[in-house]
């Protein structure tokens, strides 16, 4: 919150501090999707704490080490952003964010579509002049789970064609490359 005794000077360093909180949750969720360990590791700070639902609470490397092979062995995955709530004290902010997922379980006619709404609450902190997350907890607002059922926009697109990007885990979707 701006107050009257605020300068420039201290509203643009907030301003910039909101925009690499925004880049570390960015990372974050391009991380998870493509199964990117080295750029999930990236947004936490050493020490580091997870909560995530009743699946985990411990380090926060822990998690993500046990967490990117699974996610290697999932089908699709997608963690959209929405808005982002940030307070600040000093080298401490507190973010809430909105997220909606989608994740593909189990594979072939047996695999179900998870629509999941919730919001990320993370305590981030300035260390050494960089923002990352210091401990991190997960709020499940909905969930809405489905049979699998992909036909392309009633046939829109083919899948077939070789300018159809099919997004895909590692450094082989399109996300990575610079062509």
């Amino acid at each position: 919150m701006s107050t009257s005794t605020e300068t420039q000077t201290d509203k643009l360093s907030r301003f910039m501090a909101r925009q690499e909180i925004l880049e570390v949750l960015a990372r974050y969720a391009r991380g998870v999707d493509r199964a990117d360990g080295e750029l999930l590791l990236s947004c936490y700070h050493e020490g580091a704490i997870e909560e995530h639902g009743s699946t985990y609470c411990g380090p926060a490397r822990e998690y993500v080490e046990g967490a990117v092979e699974r996610l290697k062995l999932m089908g699709p995955l997608a963690h959209y952003l929405c808005s982002t709530h940030v307070e600040f004290d000093g080298d401490v902010a507190w973010a809430e964010t909105y997220v909606l997922t989608f994740a593909r379980v189990g594979e072939g006619e047996a695999s179900t579509d998870t629509f999941t709404g919730g919001r990320l609450h993370d305590k981030f902190e300035c260390r050494g002049g960089e923002w990352k997350i210091a401990h991190r907890r997960m709020a499940f607002d909905w969930n809405r789970d489905m049979d699998t059922r992909e036909d392309w926009c009633a046939g829109l697109f083919d899948p077939a064609h070789p300018k159809f990007h099919l997004g895909v885990k590692g450094f082989a979707d399109l996300s990575y490359q610079r062509d």
